[in-house]
């Protein structure tokens, strides 16, 4: 009875201190930059889209003293927003017509691809026009589904739309009212999404920011639904769920939005904070998450930050747009 209640008390104390681990900040860009999603390439820099403007970025993450570079600034729109890679080296990304705190967003969503040169990874991209999508209402969280096609969730009309990258078509493919924003502003219902190939089959995973809830939905090869949506877990109150990273075995990283912080969901819907605090700039506004891939940066998961823009943090304070590196080696069961 003594030793358990001692264990059990040892636990509970320790707690706290084994669930925040350690942080560091690869690079803070200038106040008013908005950076809202990543993708880790296979050599390990990262490439970031910016909200506040129509501009990718990359950012040497695995360097002493990390620094960022425009990789292209596009042509039409006014913001980058989902960036996903479908084949190696091999990105695609949403440009659409959104203006921060912007209620009415004009048609123009475009898909542009961002393709390496496959043996020299240090040379300039390929840049093209993959597909224009004027019907989209917000495309936002992209997500590869096969070698020929990603996925697009559509925050404002609560679909999830099918691109075809060697064609350019696309078409609505799932529309299940779970993803739906809402008539609450600002109106962003589904927002991050993830295909992960499961024992049954296929399952999209995705966000809900109007609802603040993480779920799942089986789906045919094609991207239409193959089951009921499930949801997981729902974020803390004051906080919220944007875009997430999964790891290999199906546990979610979710970043929390005004909850300053990165959520981690188990599969079993359990969740904890595991990284930031709500009211610290450590990991101000949180929008997107992804794992590094290299054996430098192994065990560590990135997050991209708004830097406080849409929800100031403690109310008042605004920095700038951030890539936080999350160290998870002292991650504990939950």
């Amino acid at each position: 009875m003594r030793l358990t209640f001692t264990l059990s008390l040892l636990s509970t104390l320790l707690a706290p201190a084994l669930a925040f681990l350690t942080t560091r900040q690869v690079y803070e860009f200038p106040v008013g930059t908005w950076i809202e999603n990543l993708a880790v390439r296979p050599t390990g820099p990262i490439l970031v889209t910016t909200l506040s403007g129509p501009d990718v970025y990359q950012i040497n993450s695995l360097a002493s003293n990390p620094t960022a570079s425009l990789v292209h600034r596009f042509p039409s729109g006014h913001a980058t927003i989902g960036i996903t890679e479908c084949g190696f080296d091999d990105f695609y990304v949403v440009v659409g017509n959104y203006t921060i705190g912007q209620q009415t967003i004009p048609p123009g969503h475009q898909i542009w691809r961002i393709k390496y040169p496959p043996l020299k990874p240090s040379g300039q991209p390929e840049v093209s026009l993959t597909a224009s999508i004027p019907d989209a209402g917000l495309l936002n969280g992209l997500t590869p589904l096969n070698a020929k096609t990603i996925l697009a969730a559509d925050s404002r009309r609560g679909a999830i739309w099918s691109i075809d990258v060697t064609t350019g078509t696309s078409k609505v493919v799932n529309q299940d009212p779970i993803l739906a924003p809402g008539s609450a502003p600002p109106g962003i219902g589904v927002n991050g999404i993830r295909v992960r190939g499961e024992a049954g089959g296929l399952v999209l995973y995705f966000t809900n920011s109007a609802t603040a809830t993480f779920g799942k939905i089986s789906i045919h090869g094609d991207g239409t639904p193959a089951g009921a949506a499930v949801v997981i877990a729902t974020a803390a109150t004051g906080t919220g769920y944007d875009d997430f990273a999964l790891d290999i075995l199906g546990n979610a990283f979710l970043a929390t939005g005004p909850g300053d912080s990165v959520a981690e969901v188990k599969r079993n819907g359990k969740q904890r904070v595991i990284a930031g605090v709500e009211g610290s700039t450590e990991i101000a506004e949180p929008t997107s998450a992804r794992f590094g891939r290299t054996l430098g940066d192994l065990g560590v998961l990135y997050v991209t930050t708004a830097g406080g823009l849409g929800a100031p943090v403690g109310g008042t304070q605004k920095v700038g747009g951030q890539l936080v590196a999350v160290d998870l080696k002292g991650l504990v069961g939950l």
